[in-house]
């Protein structure tokens, strides 16, 4: 396999299309990002004099390790840029990308958002959290999912925390809609609070604690979801992530949304339960003779 390093030149091949690739730096153990190198001097191109080469700034993307072939040598040495010629390109791709997002975003609420989720996501990022502690839980809290793609959650929402990483770093949190949805889904679930949403299990999601914000007060006490609510909550994760059947003491309503105690047991026939009533049925009349 071959051995990738930073700052130096790859042959990337993709559907046969073969292209000399810097390598910048790598976001996973498969994954680089790198910029194309060009032979001749291009529109808006960066000339390289350690390896008379030009690359465009713009053109910055990551690379997939299994496209990258081999890398690209002169007289046995690899072709590799220096350090200056490095940082450089670092710093001037920094002022490419706010430029982009600059001149790429709309002069409106949205375009506004997205730029103050880039600040704001700087800001969690370096945020120093000393409440680890003190969260818990079955706690609901605001969290900040920031500005996302298409229709995925974004903004300020209200979640439950539902558990933790050993450090409490990380949490896993199912976000709530502000008012009960009353509609058909299984994995919509009404919290028995009537002044709190439904659980969205389908949107559970794990996230830094840097982005719980504060808690989320009813009658100026942090909510926190009843027993029933988590045992219920439980059951629909099972169903969705894990495909299992709901069990225990719990049934799914669809009429209503909701689970329900003391169901019909499910290994019971369809026959039993006649049976079972028409014991019943009889018994009644025989008391009334």
């Amino acid at each position: 396999m071959t051995v990738i390093s930073w700052k130096q030149i790859y042959e990337f091949d993709l559907n046969n299309n073969k292209q000399w690739v810097l390598i910048l730096y790598n976001i996973s153990k498969n994954h680089y990002v790198g910029v194309p190198v060009y032979k001749e001097k291009r529109e808006d191109s960066i000339y390289l004099k350690s390896i008379n080469k030009y690359i465009v700034l713009d053109e910055i993307t990551d690379y997939n390790r299994s496209n990258i072939k081999r890398c690209i040598y002169v007289k046995g040495k690899p072709i590799k840029i220096n350090n200056k010629e490095y940082d450089d390109i670092l710093l001037k791709s920094k002022t490419s990308f706010l430029n982009y997002v600059k001149n790429n975003t709309s002069n409106d609420s949205n375009g506004i958002s997205y730029s103050k989720w880039c600040k704001d996501k700087l800001q969690l990022i370096n945020k120093n959290v000393d409440n680890k502690i003190n969260l818990k839980v079955g706690a609901i809290y605001w969290v900040d999912l920031g500005y996302n793609i298409g229709s995925e959650l974004r903004k300020l929402r209200p979640a439950i925390l539902w558990r933790s990483s050993s450090d409490k770093s990380m949490w896993t949190v199912i976000p709530l809609t502000s008012k009960h949805k009353n509609d058909n889904y299984y994995f919509h679930y009404d919290l028995s609070n009537s002044k709190l949403g439904t659980v969205r299990v389908e949107n559970l999601i794990n996230i830094s604690l840097n982005r719980i914000k504060e808690p989320y007060y009813i009658n100026n006490r942090i909510a926190i979801i009843t027993k029933k609510d988590n045992d219920c909550i439980l059951q629909i994760i099972k169903k969705y992530y894990a495909f299992e059947e709901i069990k225990g003491n719990y049934t799914f309503n669809k009429s209503k949304s909701k689970y329900n105690k003391n169901p019909i047991r499910k290994e019971e026939s369809n026959d039993k339960q006649i049976s079972r009533q028409n014991q019943k049925n009889k018994r009644t009349c025989c008391s009334r003779t």
